[in-house]
């Protein structure tokens, strides 16, 4: 059985470097869970009281927020190893919180689906150039350790930014009754909260000794095509590479279509706008217990039959909760797939950075 590597959390912590690039990907994690929820009923908002328009208007914030993976997707981890990605992450972080500020300056429905391409896009360079960055700060012994973490400040933090995002809208409530700028922009706080996360993490990342990518120092200049080409020819021809992709990949489709559809399954059985929230929570949480305690668990298994027993688990989960009509176990059963669904992320995430050189990480 091939030994697993154990990271020390409090160990990982304890390396400056990282710990300061954990605080930028969690502020902007933050942010961008608070940008979902803020952006989302601010549409609802600007489509004025009409209920087909207002659920075309939150339609369309996840539309514009899936386009830009669609066309940048396969290009962004390319044109992000050919730049300095400490460089990428700082500019990177600045745009985002200035078009997060813009949104309610401008207060329209029309500049929150541009702001929302623009943000989504600057985010597709942000993270590879993040993810390619942690291998490079930590020991190959703590890499699992620092990508717990790492994905924790991603999905950690949704259900916190879900608390404070209900916290600002009683806040704003009780400022309404004194200044009337917030009686008639109830999300307006959040979305400038929201803009400051961006700006605190690139101030963050401004401070971080961030060594440089092999591709960086060796000054080379391929092609954008050909290095997308060479990214994925390098996916083809490696088994053990392509396996770990697409079975990421399953792993975010498995969580992703809970996610996706949790609103009008949440509706067939019943339950309200509550029951919607609790369903999305509990989705976060089992991923957030997967990631912090699945590979502490489940040590005695070496990472790849980890890996892909946590894959079996989250699809059989999947088809399970396809034939659930009681509301409080389909909880129950989503906690156990995003539970599953974490542990597939982390094992495969730490076996990426472990088998990927650093020139091809990124892509």
């Amino acid at each position: 059985m091939e030994p697993t590597l154990q990271g020390d959390i409090r160990g990982v912590l304890a390396i400056k470097p990282f710990r300061k690039l954990w605080q930028s990907m969690a502020f902007s994690s933050l942010g961008d869970w608070l940008g979902l929820l803020a952006t989302t009923a601010l549409a609802q908002q600007l489509a004025g009281g009409d209920y087909a328009k207002a659920n075309f208007a939150i339609a369309g914030v996840f539309i514009f927020r899936l386009l830009p993976s669609v066309v940048l997707g396969p290009l962004a981890g390319v044109i992000a190893d050919r730049f300095d990605r400490k460089r990428t992450m700082i500019v990177c972080d600045i745009l985002r919180g200035v078009l997060f500020a813009t949104i309610p300056i401008v207060g329209s429905l029309l500049w929150l689906y541009i702001a929302t391409i623009l943000i989504e896009s600057l985010t597709l360079f942000w993270s590879p150039a993040k993810e390619a960055s942690v291998p490079n700060l930590v020991p190959r012994h703590q890499l699992e350790g620092a990508n717990q973490l790492s994905l924790l400040a991603a999905y950690g933090t949704a259900p916190i930014a879900a608390l404070l995002f209900t916290f600002l809208a009683i806040f704003n409530s009780a400022l309404a009754s004194a200044i009337s700028f917030f009686k008639s922009n109830p999300v307006d706080l959040a979305l400038y909260i929201n803009a400051l996360s961006f700006i605190y993490s690139a101030v963050v990342i401004f401070g971080i000794e961030l060594p440089r990518g092999s591709s960086e120092k060796s000054g080379q200049q391929v092609g954008i095509l050909r290095s997308l080409w060479d990214g994925w020819k390098f996916v083809g021809k490696s088994p053990s590479i392509r396996g770990l992709v697409l079975g990421m990949l399953g792993a975010f489709v498995a969580a992703g279509a809970v996610i996706g559809l949790a609103r009008t399954f949440v509706g067939d059985l019943g339950g309200g706008e509550a029951a919607y929230g609790i369903l999305f929570g509990a989705v976060f949480t089992g991923l957030a217990l997967g990631i912090a305690f699945g590979p502490k668990i489940f040590a005695q298994f070496s990472r790849k039959r980890l890996f892909g027993a946590s894959l079996a688990m989250s699809g059989i989960m999947l088809s399970i909760l396809a034939l659930i009509s009681n509301l409080v176990l389909a909880i129950f059963i989503v906690t156990i797939l995003g539970f599953f669904a974490g542990i597939g992320w982390v094992s495969g995430f730490t076996m990426l950075g472990l088998e990927v050189e650093d020139a091809k990480r990124g892509r």
